[in-house]
């Protein structure tokens, strides 16, 4: 079930990311951001209240674990005090985030996380997209446009999948399998319908899908 609740949420954001890359950044007001962001995935005043006290306290208990960090003192002490409370920030990181994303969905994270990824994502397509575009040509505007929206919703989806599964690697691991597996689906169907030509490491052409 979760499985499957993922995929959809996977494919409602590769249609959310074409809306994401053409949104108009918002005013450089982090309170009034974050309550555009509640906004718009929908949330309830409720919810949203409860979200802010979770980010409050992560945010005084990381203050605290720093500056204690900072005024550490050990002159006998065969380890740095720093690896102690590195260990310690790490653990309160994980705890909270694990607590953020049991409280939103994956859709309601990305509202509030997807224009930290964009520019990354933009990158990391446009490398991409420039190769695939090198060696297919005749290739229509439209159908450029749909590709590159295609690998980059794909990359913006991995950084946001990343994030939100931050505090297990366990089961980040299949949720960005999942994420991959449904890009390359969808890849290979746009290469066999645009008759797109990848350029295998041996220097031939295929209508395989062969992702770098």
């Amino acid at each position: 079930m979760k499985t499957k609740l993922f995929q959809t949420l996977t494919i409602l954001l590769f249609v959310n990311g074409i809306v994401a890359q053409n949104y108009t950044q918002p005013k450089n007001d982090t309170k009034e951001r974050f309550y555009e962001n509640a906004k718009k995935a929908g949330m309830t005043e409720t919810k949203t209240e409860e979200l802010l006290k979770i980010i409050d306290d992560r945010n005084k208990v990381l203050k605290d674990l720093d500056t204690k960090k900072k005024q550490a003192d050990a002159p006998y002490s065969i380890q740095d005090p720093g690896t102690l409370y590195n260990f310690k920030i790490n653990s309160a990181r994980t705890y909270y985030a694990k607590k953020i994303s049991t409280l939103l969905t994956y859709k309601e994270y990305a509202e509030f996380t997807a224009d930290d990824y964009k520019k990354e994502a933009n990158e990391n397509a446009k490398i991409e997209y420039e190769q695939l575009i090198n060696n297919n040509t005749t290739l229509t505007e439209k159908q450029r446009k749909e590709l590159y929206l295609l690998i980059y919703n794909y990359h913006l989806n991995q950084f946001l999948t990343t994030a939100y599964y931050s505090f297990d690697k366990t089961e980040q691991k299949p949720k960005l399998g999942i994420l991959r597996f449904t890009f390359e689906k969808e890849f290979k169907k746009r290469c066999k319908e645009y008759n797109i030509k990848i350029q295998a490491p041996s220097g031939e052409n295929t209508n395989g899908f062969e992702w770098n």
